[in-house]
């Protein structure tokens, strides 16, 4: 309960210093590099809780200072400055998946990864709001279950018929990468704890190819390669949302157009989700 509490209170401190009375304070003479900040507008009240003390402060260079005091004398200070600028390297790691269709082999989520390498960059736009963009590459892939299919384009579509050959499949599936741009409005917690960002990205196909594996009568394992966009759409586009709970990010893409060209593939929206990670200053 005093967690709670003192959580709260420190969300209300801000809106409370509105209608509290302010006194500014006399301009100073100029100070050293080595003197601290000098406040320009002070709360003239403290409040305390469970016996913490508790100040919110704006300093003449723009930063909003938080100063608690804890039991005891012990004083931590946090500065936060608007508008902070941050740049570096994120990527995602997880599955892909598409909605069961009854022109469509079923996709097996283990094996079907998506993975994405992005430089980022975060504005951020006070305490609680920043803006992520993303610009990087992303690799599809979808494993069928059926590993006996051999996805094979032909001129009237896509194609997944029986292998007829002599031996046994082990693997089946379909891959795509593509260039990608994603723009993710975010607002988090006061302690950065908690994140929500929802988005939308597009990105344009650079590569594609159909794979089957199969064992011979030998027992020696063999590959056939499609190595061609096997029907799926040069562009997509869709929809992000990325969840942050301490320093765990989850992400969650779902494509608003279909994966394969209109009357030559199944069609159906490719969904992918998983972990992504940051190395951002």
């Amino acid at each position: 309960m005093k967690t709670i509490l003192t959580t709260l209170l420190v969300a209300l401190i801000p809106m409370l210093g509105v209608f509290a009375q302010t006194q500014p304070t006399q301009p100073s003479t100029p100070k050293s590099p080595d003197e601290p900040d000098t406040v320009i507008y002070t709360n003239d009240k403290t409040i305390k809780i469970f016996g913490n003390s508790w100040a919110y402060n704006k300093t003449e260079d723009g930063k909003w200072v938080l100063d608690f005091e804890a039991d005891g004398d012990e004083k931590e200070s946090h500065k936060y400055k608007k508008n902070r600028f941050r740049a570096g390297m994120s990527n995602d790691i997880g599955i892909n998946i598409w909605p069961q269709d009854s022109d469509a082999p079923q996709v097996k989520p283990w094996g079907s990864w998506n993975v994405a390498l992005n430089l980022s960059g975060i504005q951020e736009f006070g305490r609680n709001f920043e803006i992520k963009t993303t610009a990087g590459v992303s690799w599809y892939n979808f494993k069928f279950e059926d590993t006996n299919l051999v996805p094979t384009k032909t001129p009237d579509g896509l194609q997944f018929p029986e292998f007829a050959g002599d031996g046994i499949g082990t693997k089946s599936k379909i891959s795509a990468s593509y260039a990608n741009i994603t723009i993710l409005p975010t607002i988090k917690t006061s302690n950065q704890k908690l994140r929500l960002g929802v988005g939308a990205y597009a990105g344009y196909r650079i590569g594609g190819r159909g794979k089957f594996v199969y064992d011979d009568l030998d027992g020696d394992k063999q590959k056939l390669y499609e190595k061609s966009n096997m029907y799926v759409e040069d562009f997509r586009y869709g929809l992000r949302a990325e969840i942050g709970v301490g320093d765990v990010n989850f992400y969650v893409n779902y494509d608003l157009n279909n994966l394969f060209q209109e009357n030559l593939g199944p069609q159906v929206q490719a969904i992918s989700f998983g972990i992504t990670t940051f190395d951002i200053n």
